[in-house]
């Protein structure tokens, strides 16, 4: 297997003893940061009511996004105004944050753009310990995810790394993520057959067919766009919230993990890898998108 490079053995900020919470007094289960057109709100679309979750983005995504949405600054008032100015009312927002932080900083297309890798991490914003404290403060549990050279630079604490191969998938799209729980990788050398092009105008059809985003997003969305398959495989690790584990190319559930049920967070029958696919119904209706 290739190196891990950078990454953590464990959680910086490790929560993985936190159990389920999500009550009457938890209004969400997922908060999705700077949740674009919706990549992961589309995967979460696929297990959660809409009551579940939300997306906030500085653009006005709303009519794009699968779920209730909140247009709204996230990076300003960590680096000018204080996090007070930020549009929520509640100590506890929800669960779970899901963070897909602006990644202009860190990709090599960047470094070409602004001439250099020093030149691109000045020119944009990067992750602050301050945005951390915010979530740790309202949030369960938070999942930061970008590209691996967040990890690299050190803005990215990650202890875990997903690709597309180790779901069988035909790209490869590597990504690192920073959780506090507990998650092994899924991630599986090779050579994919569908690159992502970011240099040329490679026709953005094909790949937005093997992540099943819609082609009519536009380039750039659609390559940003997480794979259903990583936000199953991260958030089906988190002891806040029930989501089937995918099951991986490398290996079962059951192969790494003894005590995956300490939280009863799945029926006997989902354990050791699910191949539970999104559409299928599953159980007695309690969740789904049609609630």
């Amino acid at each position: 297997m290739a190196s891990r490079k950078y990454l953590r053995e464990i959680p910086r900020f490790d929560r993985s003893h936190w159990p389920q919470t999500w009550t009457r007094e938890w209004r969400y289960q997922v908060a999705d940061y700077f949740c674009g057109k919706g990549g992961v709100g589309r995967a979460l679309q696929k297990w959660l009511p809409h009551r579940m979750y939300f997306g906030v983005d500085n653009e006005s995504y709303g009519d794009e996004y699968p779920g209730s949405f909140v247009q709204a600054d996230l990076i300003n008032p960590f680096e000018e105004t204080g996090a007070e100015h930020l549009p929520f009312e509640s100590n506890a927002i929800a669960d779970v944050a899901w963070v897909s932080w602006p990644c202009t900083a860190y990709s090599s297309l960047s470094a070409t753009y602004y001439g250099s890798k020093e030149e691109a991490l000045e020119a944009n914003p990067r992750i602050p310990d301050g945005f951390r404290e915010w979530l740790l403060d309202h949030h369960a549990h938070y999942v930061i995810e970008n590209v691996p050279r967040a990890t690299a630079v050190g803005d990215l604490d990650a202890n875990c790394r997903v690709n597309g191969l180790a779901f069988g998938e035909s790209y490869d799209l590597t990504r690192h993520f920073e959780t506090t729980f507990e998650v092994p990788d899924a991630y599986v050398a090779g050579d994919p057959d569908v690159a992502i092009d970011t240099r040329d105008d490679q026709s953005i059809g094909e790949l937005a067919d093997a992540k099943d985003v819609p082609a009519e997003w536009g380039t750039q969305s659609v390559r940003s766009a997480i794979p259903w398959q990583y936000v199953w495989w991260v958030l089906g690790h988190c002891p806040s919230i029930e989501i089937p584990i995918p099951k991986t190319e490398q290996r079962s559930v059951a192969e790494w993990g003894d005590g995956v049920g300490e939280y009863l967070r799945f029926p006997d029958d989902r354990l050791g890898g699910t191949d539970v696919q999104p559409g299928d119904a599953i159980g007695d209706g309690t969740r789904g998108i049609d609630l």
